[in-house]
């Protein structure tokens, strides 16, 4: 890998971390289209998951101050309630990860997988968007115990490259009855100890940082910053746009790649 193959994988992590497109199926795709190796683009870019995970801590960081500090916090969102919710998003995924992360890591070096992932979650995403239950719920501390342990059982499918996390998470939320804003900020706080988690394994597990630490800080940047950018331009477009975008923009996406790797 040289630096302006880091530059690229950070600018599309950076980018797509956080939207429902699926960054893990863009920066695998990407990696194909350079031509550098499956399994280091694979480890680089799950390790770079890191910096968009730390950008999301900083900008809620007062939804982290609350579960640390319920005492000083406003809002419903805090303290046990708070730890509840994050723990029934984020531990099904967990659990399901690390009994078979051989099995979806294998899938991560052929681009089938992620065509495959994004046309699907594409589809699930305008299902979704057509079939939302009515009265959603608008305020992330009204999240009930049943609706975080759902969110957190449709946050698996997105193991399977090309699905995308937040587009699972979003998804699963719609289908529950959560308002746009809610889930996709549900999405990214429970994204953030994820992605940490993730990082760690896969940083563990290569002995260190998979190709040259300069590029991967050079990675790391580029996404940092770029993903405090797309992260509060998405949230300020949802309350103009639907997730349909997403969704066709994935469908649309298919073929293309199909043609492409054909």
């Amino acid at each position: 890998m040289n630096p302006l193959h880091a530059v690229l994988y950070g600018l599309m992590e950076g980018a797509t971390d956080f939207l429902p497109v699926s960054a893990n199926a863009h920066v695998l795709i990407l990696g194909h289209l350079l031509h550098d190796r499956p399994e280091v683009v694979r480890s680089f870019g799950v390790a770079l998951q890191s910096a968009p995970a730390l950008a999301v801590a900083l900008l809620y960081w007062r939804r982290f101050d609350a579960l640390l500090r319920p005492g000083r916090a406003q809002g419903r969102f805090r303290g046990a309630h708070a730890w509840a919710i994050m723990t029934l998003v984020t531990l099904p995924v967990l659990v399901c990860g690390f009994l078979f992360k051989r099995y979806f890591y294998g899938l991560m070096l052929s681009p089938w997988p992620s065509v495959v992932g994004l046309g699907l979650g594409g589809a699930a995403m305008l299902w979704a968007e057509a079939h939302r239950r009515p009265g959603p719920v608008a305020d992330l501390g009204a999240v009930t115990w049943r609706q975080a342990l759902g969110v957190g059982l449709f946050q698996c499918l997105a193991l399977w490259p090309g699905v995308s996390r937040s587009g699972a998470t979003i998804v699963g939320g719609l289908l529950l009855g959560l308002d746009r804003k809610v889930a996709a900020e549900l999405s990214f706080l429970t994204g953030a100890p994820v992605f940490l988690a993730a990082a760690g394994l896969e940083l563990h597990k290569s002995a260190g940082i998979p190709g040259h630490p300069a590029d991967f800080a050079l990675a790391f940047g580029v996404a940092f910053a770029l993903a405090l950018l797309s992260v509060s331009l998405f949230m300020r477009l949802l309350g103009k746009i639907s997730f349909k975008p997403f969704g066709w923009y994935r469908i649309a996406l298919c073929p293309v790649l199909y043609a492409f790797f054909r």
